[in-house]
C-alpha cells in the first residue's frame, strides 16, 4: 500500500467537495497560459480548489515567503500543478520572478545565486518541463526532492 502525500489527501477532499456539488470559484481573467506540462485549463482549475481550500481554512495562512525568506508570502506557487496543493508560500514579488524565468534566465539566475544554498528555488530550471516530465514528477511522494533530482540530471546533461 503506498502513503499518500498530504497535498494529494488535500487535493481528495476538494475533490470529494466538487463531486457533492460545491460550486468552483468564478476565475475571472483569460485563461492563462501552459506552464510546466499544465494546460492553462489545468491552471485555472489549481486555482480554484485552491481557493475552495482557502476559503474553508485548509490552507496555512501567515507564512514568510520560501524564497526571499524575508516578506509575507501572500500567494501560493504551484510549480507541478498536476499537484494542486503542492504550495510554495511566496511573496507577490518573487512570484512574479518565478514566473518570469523563462523569458530571462540569466537575470533568474542572478537572483537566485543571493538565495542561501538550500534554497529550494536554486533548483528551478529557466525552461519549461514537458507535460511527461512534469507527469513523472508529480507521481512522486516527494515531488520537490523529484523535481531536485531531475534538476541535477538536466543541468549535468546541459
Amino acid at each position: 500500500m503506498r502513503c499518500l502525500a498530504q497535498d494529494v489527501l488535500l487535493d481528495h477532499k476538494v475533490e470529494d467537495l466538487i463531486a457533492d456539488g460545491c460550486s468552483l470559484p468564478r476565475w475571472g481573467f483569460a485563461i492563462p497560459g501552459p506552464y510546466n506540462g499544465a494546460t492553462g485549463e489545468e491552471r485555472v482549475y489549481a486555482w480554484q480548489k485552491n481557493q475552495i481550500a482557502w476559503r474553508l481554512g485548509w490552507l496555512p495562512r501567515n507564512q514568510t515567503c520560501s524564497i526571499c525568506e524575508t516578506r509575507p508570502a501572500d500567494q501560493g506557487h504551484q510549480e507541478i500543478y498536476m499537484r494542486a496543493f503542492a504550495l510554495m508560500p511566496v511573496c507577490r514579488s518573487c512570484h512574479v520572478r518565478l514566473h518570469r524565468r523563462f523569458g530571462d534566465p540569466d537575470r533568474w539566475q542572478a537572483f537566485v545565486d543571493q538565495l542561501s544554498p538550500d534554497n529550494w528555488a536554486r533548483m528551478l530550471l529557466p525552461e519549461q518541463l514537458d507535460r511527461v516530465d512534469a507527469m513523472r514528477i508529480a507521481a512522486e511522494l516527494d515531488w520537490l526532492s523529484a523535481l531536485a533530482a531531475f534538476s541535477e540530471v538536466w543541468r549535468a546533461a546541459r
